[in-house]
């Protein structure tokens, strides 16, 4: 380990550093990569990252003293060393076109950055070391915040130098790790704390019709701003009283995306009529999963959109297009997404990123469209008692 006074002054040089790179008074962040920190990134690449159960983290979640808080930190710390190594071998391993693209470059040397963060810290013995390395933990969920939208942004602009499949395999990798690392260590956080109904990460009384007006509220919000026009009616029906347990981000993000979609397609494709169609939620609960589906009306997609249509990069929108409904989109998903933490207009990722989410909860994402007429957009999870021991993070 370094002696305190370098780990000081090392430490406040990478704060500045990222300070400058979120200020975006520079193209990217620039940490040097000696061959000795290559080196444990390789040795660290090379370890078999550690996987715990849903049931696992709940027994944690439920039997807390000083000891597991302490157990709970030491494991976290190492296994993030060992994920984000691979992660780091895994950009390092990209074909060097996309290497030399600014968005791609920052990802590579913010998780290096993150790397670097977790080397620094010190080892782990004491309730009080738990609080500096919860500290730590925090400050670098919000520095890889951004992490989808800057590989989003490179792929989009890159995507003619590389295969949808070679885009398909990173990005559903990267995915899935950051959503693992981030449950991890939510779940670690949230150790230290009560709330109720919840165990760990998970809203064990997750009220669904709750859920969808909270995410329809905050489209139709948004696209009464920007489109100024009368709003389609939203109807919420089915089994309206489910309560589910299941992690409430992942749920949002989905119905958050599938809902700007709806409410896009129903204004462009109505514009000027007072009356829209309305856009239907309708929620189901059987005996081992829990469905929901939105259906617009909004005229529907072509064949050949519906063949690209969960293709990352792949989008409806152009940025770059004079074309009034292309650009009023654009303000429309850019104010949107501001009030998430980040902007993906126009690079195609919402789509896929809920299939991933979906597809790593073993459930079911499915899209049906009606050329000319509207889509229907099917969302199904299993039950928790069928995902405790199954899901493993």
């Amino acid at each position: 380990m370094l002696p305190r006074t370098r780990r000081k002054t090392f430490s406040l040089i990478r704060k500045l550093t990222l300070d400058t790179y979120r200020n975006n008074d520079v193209s990217s962040i620039h940490v040097s990569q000696s061959s000795r920190l290559q080196k444990q990134i390789t040795q660290y690449a090379n370890l078999e990252k550690t996987k715990k159960s849903l049931q696992v983290l709940f027994k944690e979640a439920e039997n807390r003293d000083k000891n597991k808080l302490v157990r709970s930190s030491q494991y976290i710390h190492h296994e993030f060393l060992v994920r984000i190594a691979k992660v780091v071998s895994h950009i390092q391993n990209l074909p060097y076109i996309l290497l030399c693209n600014e968005d791609i470059k920052r990802v590579h040397d913010l998780y290096l950055y993150a790397f670097e963060k977790m080397l620094l810290q010190q080892k782990i013995q004491s309730l009080g070391d738990v609080d500096n390395f919860n500290e730590t933990l925090s400050g670098l969920l919000d520095d890889l915040q951004d992490i989808i939208w800057l590989l989003s942004k490179g792929f989009h602009s890159s995507q003619q130098h590389v295969t949808s499949e070679v885009v398909r395999r990173f990005m559903d990798y990267i995915i899935i790790h950051r959503l693992c690392n981030r449950i991890l260590a939510r779940h670690h956080l949230s150790m230290h704390f009560n709330r109720e109904n919840y165990i760990s990460i998970v809203n064990t009384q997750l009220d669904l019709k709750r859920v969808l007006q909270r995410n329809v509220t905050f489209a139709a919000n948004v696209c009464q701003n920007v489109y100024m026009d009368t709003l389609p009616e939203v109807k919420i029906d089915g089994h309206v009283d489910t309560k589910v347990a299941f992690i409430p981000n992942i749920i949002d993000y989905i119905l958050k995306e599938t809902l700007k979609n709806s409410f896009r397609a129903t204004m462009e494709s109505h514009a000027n009529v007072l009356e829209k169609p309305a856009i239907v939620c309708t929620i189901c609960n059987s005996e081992h999963c829990w469905h929901i589906r939105i259906s617009d009306r909004g005229k529907g997609m072509t064949e050949k959109t519906q063949q690209k249509i969960t293709n990352y990069c792949f989008t409806t929108f152009n940025a770059h297009s004079n074309n009034d409904e292309d650009n009023t989109f654009g303000e429309f998903l850019a104010t949107a997404n501001k009030e998430q933490g980040s902007s993906l207009a126009g690079f195609g990722v919402g789509i896929p990123v809920s299939k991933a989410y979906i597809n790593f909860v073993h459930g079911e994402h499915t899209i049906m469209s009606m050329d000319g007429i509207g889509t229907d957009v099917y969302i199904k999870i299993p039950h928790l008692d069928g995902l405790l021991t199954t899901l493993h993070i």
